[in-house]
């Protein structure tokens, strides 16, 4: 073995999660369709890409101008993107002070949403000489609503106090988050928190005389508040297709099929059990496949012993016998497949969206499920 040769290990892996860039390129269009063309586009790249593949899809989507900025979650997110090359802002919403160096060094933009932060990341600024009279691009966030993180309107004066008398730091947006933009039962609430922001970005501008991007709108809010996408809009289910609101779902295009291939198929008799705990059986002599993931690669227990098909040469079987951490089995019957014949988990005559529903969740969760030994293509 050559120690000196990096081996990414899930190249060796007979399972691929496939992503389409011919979808991708449809979704973005799509809402880059209904925005004013002064209207910047932040897409949300957190979580592998919510479980797609984060680098490859990043590199293509600068490479193509796609996007004025990427939003992540973690600084490692952001790291994995530098050290891709890729060059566009990068946003990061979960930060830790103790990690400013690192932050600054790879030039990723904090979210700051406390006076806490705040106060830490200005002082470290202030503590390096050549950053001290730099205005690092911060982006604060606000609270109306989502009772998650951001400053609460109520601390505007102080927060612009806290902000007007140094040069450490430039406010390169504000934002704010729709907890319930999808749901148009909570129509009210949702324009309460666009008019709790619009306030609080007039006040701000006012205060300290400058003039950030302005950003509140997600997927859904795009599609249902469309008049105050603002300066900026941010998407991410979208970018991926996997919106569960109506209309999108007859839009857009979900860009990922899960694949796998029949690594064995046997013959089981009737009265036979399968799996552990003799959870399956067959009630007249049978074929069963077996495939090579399982609860380890973001398909769940809770899908064994019938509850999801998986299309085989144009025709659906379904599981039988329980999940197992790394394989998984499903019932023939008489009909017969060859070793090495490819199946698909999602993305064929079953949809991502069947996929979150038979687990009794939502997409974002059954895509981010996904695991690291699953090889991700760029098709």
């Amino acid at each position: 073995m050559d120690n000196n040769k990096s081996y990414l290990l899930s190249e060796y892996s007979d399972n691929t999660l496939e992503v389409s860039w011919e979808a991708i390129k449809h979704n973005i269009h799509y809402f880059q369709n209904k925005l004013r063309p002064s209207t910047k586009v932040m897409l949300m790249v957190k979580a592998a890409a919510y479980g797609h593949y984060t680098t490859v899809i990043c590199k293509r989507i600068e490479a193509n101008g796609m996007a004025d900025m990427l939003g992540v979650s973690f600084l490692s997110e952001g790291i994995e993107l530098r050290a891709e090359g890729i060059q566009l802002p990068v946003m990061v919403q979960n930060v830790d002070p103790k990690h400013w160096d690192v932050m600054v060094e790879y030039c990723l933009e904090p979210v700051i949403h406390s006076t806490e932060i705040l106060a830490s990341f200005v002082q470290f600024l202030q503590s390096k000489e050549s950053l001290a009279q730099g205005l690092y691009p911060v982006h604060i966030k606000f609270n109306t609503g989502m009772n998650r993180l951001g400053f609460n309107p109520g601390g505007l004066e102080n927060l612009a106090h806290q902000i007007k008398n140094q040069k450490a730091i430039r406010v390169a947006s504000i934002m704010s988050h729709l907890s319930s933009s999808g749901n148009l039962t909570a129509e009210d609430f949702t324009l309460n928190q666009i008019q709790k922001f619009k306030f609080i970005c007039e006040s701000l501008k006012n205060s300290l005389q400058i003039d950030p991007i302005c950003h509140i709108l997600n997927t859904e809010g795009i599609t249902n508040f469309l008049e105050y996408q603002m300066d900026m809009v941010r998407f991410g289910v979208g970018l991926y297709g996997a919106s569960e609101a109506t209309d999108l779902k007859k839009e857009l295009k979900p860009v990922a099929r899960l694949l796998s291939k029949v690594i064995a198929v046997r013959r089981v008799r009737a009265g036979e059990y399968i799996s552990y705990n003799r959870s399956g059986s067959v009630t007249e002599d049978s074929y069963v496949a077996i495939l090579s993931l399982g609860y380890a690669d973001g398909v769940p227990r809770k899908l064994g012993n019938g509850n999801w098909k998986v299309e085989i040469n144009g025709k659906l079987y379904p599981t039988v016998g329980n999940i197992c951490m790394d394989n998984y089995m499903l019932d023939l019957g008489q009909d017969e497949v060859k070793v090495g014949d490819e199946a698909i988990v999602f993305g064929g005559m079953k949809t991502i969206f069947d996929f979150a529903e038979a687990q009794e969740t939502i997409t974002y969760e059954a895509l981010t499920n996904i695991g690291n030994r699953m090889k991700r293509k760029l098709v």
